[in-house]
């Protein structure tokens, strides 16, 4: 007794620690933070990533909040005052920087009257009558460096880019930038249409979106879970035992977490519903053996030393190898996979550490129960034994066909392989239908793209790209690129050459080119502004960003646009140049290639751990392939479900495979130790199968509708691609359902008659 109340005692400190360092009490708060970049997305072994790091060094990160004001016509006093209005009231805000927009955007400009050359902004006063906005509006449209960048070519949109201070992600938030600038947009009754785009946006909606996911995901798990306790068990012990073991371990999961300061990301936003669908059928599990253990023990203890004896080895190999699949993450080459691996292992860990001691210890101080389902959960409860055996009856008379069935699947689902598409970009985590999206879309048709590339141009040393033929070959490559349909507007160091050049030679069209002389170009160059020349020069003119924006979405597309622009690199550069296209999206995109290698990776080792862990329990090889087949069947025909277009292969559904590879071996394990206990006890193979049936089948099958039902919450995730995830979960578990009840009993039948 006394031990039993040292493991209730340890398993209190150890919640109460975790609590602890989970909530913070001056202010009341949650410790944990939220990380809603794509940061965490990138795989960390990328020899490209440092690549990136340089550009951003050389040319300045890409992080514009980017406004559209569309508009009957953008060139009207009233709607040139209104711009004006919003840019001073935005660039007053706590944490942005400066707004650029027509109002203040600078423009070189030759003063002949005074024989100077003006660094000038574009508007200085708003003009009233219709010629000089006429000529205004043609000025603007005509200057190559604000067409598409501050106005549309059409002149009935026009941009703000709002530059912010280099505040980290959560500083922003916190100041409610965002929000703010929203606040002003809709203030006031305006015919004005408005669109937001732009990686600080793109954030700062992900980072609601999580809160809301929080918010509504973890309790709606719990509801759910408790639901169906009580409909199978009609009692509050039967809801209260498995519902309290996994939130009990899913705050442990949590304080570890804070106590570590690892923020929460776009994946593991969705660890605690996970922990709550897989860590609460452990106690489901338990629950079924209880009662046997209730009917044959005299009083509480006996029952808690026999409930201990009949699920120690079950479920330590159920958690076991569920924590196997979930370390296989750990495998992967993006963060944000490995973490919710990491942290899904550590959950399901203390939930089988819990289920074989404190749960004992609490069963020994609660009174005897013998039955503990009410009169309808006993009703549901007989009715499903007797489906289920009279089930395994006939998988045993048809074990060639039902083997022979599942085999057509598997080959059915392999020939679409081939046909999976792969998509990581940050993007497709919204819905296409989303604001968000709609925004993107906007932007990307009415003003420069919203997808930053860079392309950055390697010289052969100091000044490469203060020579004229340089320049020249720069503007040959920006013209190639812009025909480019996926390409919306491209920018270099020659645009601004060309620009200051024309300005110097009074205006003259003709003079909008690159001079022939390297002294030429070094005057022309002193006198564009610095802050001009930084997004496209480094300082000593040895390395050039042509800056290519697009907005095309999914890595196919990103990839297909990287391809054709690296064959137009190719063509063009001469020896001793070499080209680099980089960029967050791009980086992103790139990490399509490392999902499909990591897939054979994480696979086939959650599958030969599993292997070794069954064969070891049960010391027997065949015993163990035939364990494996019924868990590989449904991962089989999770790439299928890819393969005819249910879902691309993303971040977060690339992870399915090797999770539920995990996690379904567990009611396998359940169903073989059954199996060997009735051969020893005398029983034929086909007997022992039905008594599986009627004995293990009804925990089985209903701690697999419990799954699907805890990753189905999933699909009310605000995240496009995390509703994919959680749709293709819980198909997946449907499946290795029927092959747990259906597949496995025909294996063993055959195996059994091969072997006699």
């Amino acid at each position: 007794m006394l031990r039993h109340r040292v493991a209730i005692a340890l398993t209190l400190l150890a919640s109460l620690a975790a609590a602890t360092a989970l909530v913070g009490t001056d202010p009341l708060r949650l410790r944990i933070d939220l990380d809603p970049s794509s940061t965490p997305l990138l795989p960390d072994d990328d020899p490209g990533l440092a690549g990136y790091r340089q550009a951003v060094l050389d040319f300045g990160d890409d992080e514009i909040f980017v406004i559209a004001m569309e508009t009957d016509g953008v060139f009207t006093a009233e709607n040139l005052a209104r711009i004006r209005s919003l840019s001073r009231a935005i660039s007053a805000l706590p944490g942005v920087r400066r707004v650029e927009s027509l109002m203040n955007v600078t423009v070189i400009r030759n003063d002949p009257e005074r024989g100077l050359l003006e660094v000038r902004p574009l508007i200085k006063e708003i003009p009233t009558d219709a010629a000089a906005l006429a000529d205004l509006r043609a000025q603007a449209l005509a200057d190559p460096l604000l067409a598409k960048r501050v106005v549309s070519s059409d002149g009935r949109t026009a941009a703000l880019n709002v530059r912010l201070h280099d505040w980290t992600d959560l500083e922003h938030i916190q100041a409610n930038v965002d929000g703010e600038i929203r606040a002003l947009l809709a203030a006031g009754t305006t015919p004005e249409r408005f669109h937001l785009a732009g990686r600080p946006h793109m954030k700062a909606v992900a980072h609601a979106t999580m809160i809301r996911d929080l918010q509504r995901l973890l309790p709606l798990s719990v509801l759910v879970m408790a639901a169906v306790l009580w409909i199978v068990t009609g009692s509050l012990r039967g809801v209260f035992i498995p519902l309290g073991t996994v939130l009990v371990a899913t705050l442990w999961t949590f304080g570890v977490m804070a106590f570590l300061g690892v923020a929460l990301n776009l994946l593991t936003v969705v660890l605690g519903p996970v922990l709550i669908a897989v860590g609460v059928v452990y106690g489901v599990h338990i629950l079924a053996h209880y009662e046997s253990a209730a009917e044959q023990a005299r009083d509480p203890r006996e029952a808690a030393a026999l409930l201990f004896r009949a699920t120690r080895a079950p479920v330590l190999m159920a958690g076991t190898s569920t924590v196997i699949g979930f370390s296989a993450l750990l495998l992967t080459s993006i963060p944000a996979a490995r973490e919710l691996g990491a942290f899904a292992a550590l959950g399901v860990a203390a939930v089988t550490l819990i289920s074989l001691t404190t749960l004992p210890a609490f069963v020994s101080i609660l009174p005897l129960r013998p039955h503990t389902d009410s009169p309808r959960a006993t009703r549901i409860g007989r009715g499903l034994d007797a489906l289920l055996e009279r089930q395994a009856r006939f998988v045993s008379r048809r074990s060639g066909w039902v083997i022979a069935g599942w085999g057509l699947l598997c080959v059915a689902a392999l020939a679409s392989v081939p046909r999976i598409e792969v998509d990581t970009d940050y993007l497709s985590f919204f819905s296409p239908d989303s604001v968000l999206r709609r925004d993107f879309r906007a932007v990307n048709t009415q003003l420069a793209g919203a997808v930053p590339i860079y392309v950055v141009l390697h010289g052969t040393g100091a000044e490469t790209f203060g020579e004229p033929a340089n320049l020249r070959l720069l503007e040959r490559i920006q013209r190639r690129f812009d025909a480019i349909p996926a390409v919306t507007h491209s920018v270099s160091v020659a645009d601004l050459v060309r620009v200051v050049n024309r300005a110097i030679r009074e205006g003259n069209p003709a003079e909008a080119r690159v001079p022939d002389s390297i002294g030429e170009v070094a005057e022309l160059m002193l006198v564009i502004p610095k802050a001009k020349k930084r997004p496209l020069l480094n300082v000593d003119h040895s390395r050039a960003n042509l800056l290519v924006r697009s907005g095309e979405q999914g890595s196919g597309a990103v990839r297909d646009l990287v391809a054709r622009l690296s064959e137009v690199l190719r063509t063009e550069l001469p020896d001793g140049l070499r080209a680099e296209i980089t960029g967050d999206t791009v980086l992103l995109n790139r990490s399509a290639d490392s999902l499909v290698l990591n897939q054979a990776r994480t696979v086939g080792a959650t599958a030969a751990a599993v292997f070794l862990i069954v064969a070891l329990a049960f010391r027997s090889l065949s015993l163990a392939l035939v364990a494996l087949a019924p868990n590989l069947v449904p991962v089989t025909a999770f790439y299928g479900l890819l393969g005819v277009g249910l879902a691309p292969l993303s971040v977060p559904t690339s992870l399915i495979a090797c999770i539920v590879l995990g996690i379904a071996v567990d009611d396998t394990v359940h169903f073989l130790v059954r199996y060997r206990r009735g051969l020893s006890e005398g029983l034929s193979s086909v007997e022992a199968v039905v008594q599986c049936g009627r004995r293990v089948g009804r925990p089985i099958a209903i701690t697999s509708v419990m799954l699907f039902l805890g990753f189905l919450v999933v699909t009310l995730s605000g995240f496009a691609t995390l509703r994919e995830f959680g749709l293709l979960v819980g198909l997946t578990i449907l499946i290795c359902l029927a092959t747990d009840l259906i597949l496995l009993p025909a294996l063993l039948v055959r195996v059994q008659r091969s072997s006699g």
